[in-house]
C-alpha cells in the first residue's frame, strides 16, 4: 500500500493511512469523453455538418472511494484531522504507481459517504471534478 496513492505531492499511506478502494484506479483509469462535435443543421441540406476535427476531452466528475487505517483510535482520529484539512485546500492531485508519469489535476468537491468501522478503519467515497483532462503531465 506504501508508494501506492500519493495526493497532492504525498504518500497517502505513510501520511494519513489511506489507501485505495479497489474501484478506484479503474474509475481514473476510464477514458475522458470527448466534448460535444460542432454541427449546423439547415433546411436547405439533407442530414446536418458535423466537424469532428480537433475534438476536444470534456472536463468530468470522479467518485474516488479510499480507506482509512490507523491502529488505536488516537491515530485513527489524528489521520483523520489531517486528511480533512488536506481536502480543505481544495486541490487534490492524485497520482498511482501504477500510472507514474500521470496526475489527475482535480477539485474536490464532497465526501458523499464515509463509514467508520471499529475506530480503526474508515472509508470514504470522495466526488472529485477534474476540469481539464488533457492536463495530467507531471
Amino acid at each position: 500500500m506504501k508508494d501506492e496513492l500519493y495526493l497532492n505531492g504525498k504518500d497517502a499511506y505513510t501520511t494519513w493511512g489511506i489507501s485505495m478502494n479497489d474501484t478506484s484506479l479503474s474509475e481514473l483509469m476510464t477514458p475522458t469523453s470527448n466534448k460535444e462535435f460542432i454541427e449546423n443543421e439547415s433546411r436547405i441540406e439533407h442530414g446536418k455538418r458535423v466537424l469532428v476535427t480537433k475534438s476536444k476531452l470534456d472536463a468530468r466528475n470522479l467518485t474516488l472511494t479510499i480507506n482509512l487505517i490507523a491502529s488505536n483510535q488516537e491515530q485513527f482520529f489524528e489521520r483523520y484531522n489531517g486528511f480533512c484539512e488536506e481536502l480543505a485546500t481544495g486541490v487534490l492531485e492524485v497520482r498511482t504507481k501504477y500510472q507514474p508519469n500521470v496526475v489527475y489535476r482535480t477539485i474536490y468537491q464532497s465526501c458523499s459517504q464515509f463509514s467508520q468501522f471499529m475506530r480503526g478503519i474508515g472509508k470514504f467515497t470522495l466526488k472529485l471534478y477534474e476540469p481539464n483532462p488533457n492536463d495530467r503531465t507531471i
